[in-house]
């Protein structure tokens, strides 16, 4: 959907995605196959994207955002919350991917979960992961979010059938996993700028 919402934090920042994006989003998301293998694949077709976002800024209950350096404004990735339920105050988050290189992971996360609780007023957020992929997997865990759900045969990717895990992050359980996150951002908010 349309929206406004804007999150700066110490290294990295969210914007809503535009339709100028339409090209990075089809790079990122076509031209490495094996950072790619567990998203739902898209045609590496530009103008194909731009009706796909076109339909996107229709919906409700759905925002999309480019993840970018707070000071270059360079994108790094994008990310979503999606399939929000107002009446349970539940949502969604993924389309989760980084540009190869990118320290974005950590802030990445600590920005979606300040935007679920302390902006959309959610009570709950969850992903669901291909069960194949351990690196997001452990990812997860190590935030400290409790595995929700084993999903069997829950995704089908390119013709194959993969399990999922499903992690969720309670407002209760918020605080916990903004204190872990927000160490991580900073010590690598502090690296880049000693690199630069």
């Amino acid at each position: 959907m349309r929206h406004d919402l804007r999150l700066a934090g110490h290294a990295y920042g969210l914007r809503p995605v535009e339709l100028d994006d339409a090209e990075f989003i089809v790079a990122l998301r076509t031209r490495d196959p094996q950072r790619v293998q567990y998203l739902h694949p898209i045609p590496p077709d530009t103008e194909q994207q731009r009706r796909w976002l076109r339909s996107y800024f229709e919906r409700q209950n759905d925002y999309y955002f480019v993840v970018e350096n707070r000071d270059s404004r360079d994108r790094h990735g994008l990310v979503s919350i999606y399939n929000i339920d107002p009446v349970v105050q539940t949502g969604e988050w993924g389309r989760w991917i980084l540009r190869p290189g990118s320290f974005a992971a950590v802030e990445s996360a600590l920005l979606v979960y300040r935007l679920a609780f302390d902006y959309l007023q959610l009570r709950s957020i969850y992903c669901v992961t291909v069960a194949n992929n351990l690196p997001v997997v452990f990812f997860h865990d190590s935030c400290g979010l409790a595995r929700a759900a084993s999903l069997l045969r829950h995704f089908e990717l390119a013709g194959v059938t993969y399990d999922g895990v499903k992690h969720v992050c309670t407002h209760e359980n918020w605080p916990i996993v903004r204190s872990r996150l927000e160490v991580q951002a900073e010590r690598i908010a502090r690296r880049l700028n000693r690199a630069s």
